[in-house]
């Protein structure tokens, strides 16, 4: 076997550009200007985009009707957001610490008859973080610019079934109501097996 002192350097170095290049492909492309992480999610995911969710992902043939589903706390905000203020953070650690109860009253709702959302024990798990909040003052006005992750897991084995992202929100309303009219279409999604997440378009930034 030839040591490697004796290969020449042209050869090692495009042997470690290829190496590199390849390395770089496995890597998932950023979307939404870096503040979704897809490290927060785990590997294999293509999300899709949608009118109603920024990028989602769902596992083929999930679906969780007749099952109980845990809401559970959400973590301190990270922020990776470009533009904040000592208010955006005051706000956004609120928030982050409110959603949970928002998502189980929104969901409960959305979900009667079709999936049970608890507090603890459950058969999928549902977490979340709160990723950026920016408030941008327009005329007079102010425009908050949520952000989060979410995800479902399965409660036995951990295994992903559902990610997304997601930071429209309307410019009607409070931030509260927008958040909460968002919930309810994310409840109507969850009835319909998330479907909309095979018929988007792949996301690309």
């Amino acid at each position: 076997m030839r040591s490697l002192s004796k290969i020449p350097r042209a050869a090692l170095l495009a042997a470690s550009i290829l190496l590199s290049g390849a390395q770089a492909a496995d890597q998932p492309k950023p979307l939404d200007e870096g503040r979704l992480d897809p490290a927060w999610f785990g590997p294999g995911i293509e999300f899709r985009t949608t009118s109603s969710i920024d990028y989602v992902w769902a596992k083929q043939g999930f679906s969780c009707k007749g099952m109980a589903l845990r809401i559970e706390a959400w973590p301190e905000p990270v922020f990776t957001g470009k533009e904040r203020r000592g208010r955006d953070a005051a706000q956004a650690f609120q928030l982050a610490e409110e959603m949970p109860m928002r998502l189980r009253n929104g969901l409960r709702q959305a979900l009667q008859g079709h999936s049970e959302v608890v507090s603890d024990a459950g058969d999928m798990i549902l977490s979340g973080r709160l990723v950026d909040y920016v408030a941008k003052g327009t005329m007079g006005t102010s425009q908050p610019q949520a952000t989060w992750d979410m995800k479902i897991t399965d409660a036995q084995t951990g295994e992903l079934l559902v990610a997304l992202h997601h930071r429209r929100l309307s410019s009607v309303s409070t931030v509260a109501e927008r958040i909460d009219m968002w919930i309810e279409e994310f409840g109507k999604a969850l009835r319909e097996d998330l479907v909309i997440a095979s018929k988007g378009k792949p996301a690309k930034n």
